[in-house]
């Protein structure tokens, strides 16, 4: 089973990166989007496994909140699931996700804690990239686990920062995404992130609420680490996004197991008085 990394900092399919790919540069002005804040819940459970596969069954929550923080914008995500083995010898993952991202997209924060069969691991930090986005290098500082700094490159971008630019240019009718994002979930540069995006559906939402109403995008990412653009993503997700920044649906490609995330509930959430 490959990288277990669920997170929402956004967002392919290897056989497309050689494709023409219509990214806006990260120079690029900001894109004007309307972010919902929100608190969502996703119900966890395995939804393929090959036959090769140890996994036998997958169940779980994942809690995700995005919230307009004035000048930023704050993320806490958190996920706990259980892998169950035809052995019989389960284990548990479980992950929270703390992070804090200026509007401008050059400034972000970030805690991440992780959970697997009794041992853990803490990354804390912040990163740093100069405005005007894309005019030169950045740097990620590193707290935990250990003090350790580490050069951006000038396209790189924050995860918020991605998440607007994809869904602006699904709005544009545009299908390929492809950039550098920094997500801090690594004590590494970032990764690589390749998006495929779909034609808009109008598909009933999975719950009733008002903030589901409209189309959304059926979007394919790939996750490659580092240097390893050429070889097999580390990491595959797709996601079923609205234009409000709110995924209906989300689906984790492990390798040999495949599992789905579906929205169960869903809470809009003030904005912050400024």
């Amino acid at each position: 089973m490959r990288g277990t990394r669920p997170t929402l900092s956004l967002l392919a399919l290897v056989g497309l990166l050689t494709a023409p790919l219509l990214a806006s540069p990260a120079s690029a002005i900001t894109p004007s989007v309307a972010i919902a804040s929100h608190r969502a819940l996703y119900k966890v459970s395995l939804a393929r496994a090959e036959p090769s596969s140890e996994i036998i069954d997958v169940r779980g929550r994942m809690g995700f909140e995005w919230r307009d923080d004035c000048d930023g914008w704050a993320i806490d995500q958190r996920y706990l699931m259980s892998f169950s083995r035809a052995s019989g010898a389960g284990y548990e993952v479980s992950s929270k996700y703390t992070t804090w991202e200026s509007k401008s997209g050059d400034a972000y924060r970030f805690i991440v804690e992780r959970e697997r069969g009794g041992g853990g691991e803490r990354i804390a930090g912040r990163a740093v990239m100069p405005l005007p986005l894309g005019s030169g290098p950045g740097k990620a500082s590193f707290t935990e686990p250990r003090q350790e700094e580490i050069l951006l490159a000038a396209d790189t971008l924050m995860p918020t920062e991605h998440t607007l630019r994809l869904i602006a240019q699904a709005q544009q009718g545009k299908r390929f995404f492809r950039a550098n994002v920094f997500d801090g979930s690594e004590v590494e540069p970032g990764s690589l992130v390749s998006a495929v995006i779909g034609a808009a559906r109008s598909d009933p939402p999975p719950i009733d609420h008002p903030a589901l109403v409209g189309s959304y995008w059926p979007i394919r990412l790939a996750f490659f680490k580092p240097g390893q653009a050429e070889s097999n993503p580390d990491f595959e997700m797709s996601v079923d996004l609205l234009a409000n920044g709110i995924a209906r649906r989300m689906l984790l490609d492990y390798g040999d197991i495949q599992v789905t995330m579906i929205l169960e509930r869903l809470e809009s959430l003030d904005i912050k008085a400024c």
